[in-house]
């Protein structure tokens, strides 16, 4: 089942970016994804784990768009009122979730919270965040933010 699911990921990938749709290209989008899904489990194999909650992970993906419009914009605001105060400085921010492919995926996602970048894990397990403003609640929405992301992919294994 799990290469129909990536083979469909990676054919819906060919139709994005190639764009084209004349039989030919859709029958070599098939043939290409069919062989991109085959390799890549046998390079990724799929973790048995907790199912997807596909609701959740609607809402979390419907909130992107959002994320990143309200991220730009605190950042353009802040970068232009100085008034505003800059305080940047380095957050350290304990996951729930343990090391590996979901934590990855997470910090590159809480890059498009406001004025927040993953800048490396320390050796005691905390992840160090670039933040803006050390003065706002940093750790605190990356918690929420990770709650919010864990529940959309069944857990936090």
């Amino acid at each position: 089942m799990a290469v129909v699911w990536r083979g469909a990921a990676l054919f819906g990938l060919w139709v994005v970016i190639g764009g084209g749709a004349t039989p030919a290209d859709l029958a070599m989008g098939v043939v290409a994804a069919a062989l991109a899904a085959r390799a890549s489990l046998r390079l990724a194999p799929p973790v048995p784990g907790p199912a997807l909650r596909l609701l959740a992970l609607a809402a979390l993906l419907l909130r992107l768009p959002w994320g990143v419009l309200r991220a730009g914009t605190e950042v353009a605001i802040r970068a232009f009122a100085p008034r505003m105060g800059l305080r940047p400085g380095l957050v350290a921010f304990a996951p729930a979730l343990p090391p590996g492919r979901r934590r990855d995926a997470f910090l590159a996602l809480s890059a498009l919270l406001p004025g927040t970048v993953p800048a490396g894990t320390g050796a005691n397990g905390t992840v160090a965040i670039h933040a803006l403003d050390t003065t706002q609640p940093i750790a605190a929405d990356m918690r929420r933010e990770e709650a919010r992301f864990a529940g959309a992919l069944g857990g936090h294994g």
